[in-house]
């Protein structure tokens, strides 16, 4: 998990992007007239949401109150797959290296095909296709947050935006080894974070179900290292395949975010003498 770079151009001039490259229906020949005519305040809204974004208050929002029909023209600008959006997912999604990340943040176990709306497009409309507003995500995250974004004054789910992640661990894997091997995950204050922060990213943890979810996707990586293992035995000492096997966790976590699940999945099964064992006589 590791934070992305926001949308630094100015936000309605992507509006007007995604307006010129929407084509006159003839089911709904009058759908653009009525999108331009919400431009102004559409600009006054964007502009509030500026101070909000940089400001760190996007929690105390206040929604314009759309209502039908104006509220479902909003919402109809959004198209995930429509190249402007998918061109937007491009810029947000390329690292300083230019390479690109295909995988959601808010999760880091599935492909983005979506946008997460920060504030949520059926509460604020007004915002469907802010790009500030637009994080990319995968649907299953989606699915977990729905329209649920805060408890009274409390966010509910990091904005991997503005909430710099630490770079203290937080995220445990706990390796168990009987005739299988079972992984489970917990998110604890070891290191003394902020109280407020650190309740932010167990929320999150929670809300999204990622431990569980981690537990649901690793076999690819207990698999992998084992055949790593198996492929090194015989040309390594084991205190060399684990020295290996760290080196590459810990460049993962300096690339992938301090607290990638699959390095720290990595680390645990390695530190394992149990997993070790049960790994060279796993040879077919």
């Amino acid at each position: 998990m590791r934070n992305l770079k926001p949308f630094e151009e100015n936000t309605i001039t992507f509006f007007d992007e995604v307006v010129a490259a929407r084509r006159v229906s003839d089911l709904d020949p009058d759908f653009l007239t009525r999108i331009v005519s919400y431009r102004t305040g559409l600009v006054i809204a964007y502009t509030a949401y500026d101070g909000h974004f940089d400001g760190q208050s996007l929690i105390t929002a206040v929604a314009a109150g759309h209502v039908h029909p104006t509220k479902a023209d909003l919402i109809k600008l959004y198209s995930y797959k429509a190249k402007v959006f998918q061109n937007l997912q491009f810029k947000l999604t390329t690292d300083e290296n230019r390479r690109l990340i295909n995988t959601c943040q808010n999760c880091t176990i599935n492909e983005i095909n979506s946008f997460d709306h920060i504030l949520p497009k059926d509460e604020f409309p007004e915002f469907s296709v802010n790009p500030k507003n637009l994080f990319p995500s995968c649907t299953q995250c989606n699915g977990y947050k729905s329209t649920v974004r805060r408890n009274g004054s409390e966010a509910l789910f990091l904005n991997l935006f503005l909430d710099v992640l630490p770079p203290d661990q937080y995220l445990y894997a706990v390796v168990n080894v009987n005739d299988e091997i079972e992984i489970s995950y917990t998110v604890e204050n070891r290191t003394g974070l902020n109280g407020a922060l650190f309740s932010l990213i167990d929320s999150h943890y929670r809300r999204l179900h990622l431990q569980s979810r981690f537990s649901k996707n690793c076999e690819g990586i207990i698999t992998e290292l084992i055949n790593s293992i198996l492929a090194c035995k015989n040309h390594l000492s084991k205190e060399n395949i684990r020295s290996v096997v760290l080196d590459k966790a810990s460049r993962d976590l300096n690339k992938f975010g301090h607290n990638y699940w699959k390095a720290i999945t990595a680390i645990a099964l390695i530190e394992s003498d149990d997993f070790f064992e049960f790994a060279i006589t796993q040879e077919i």
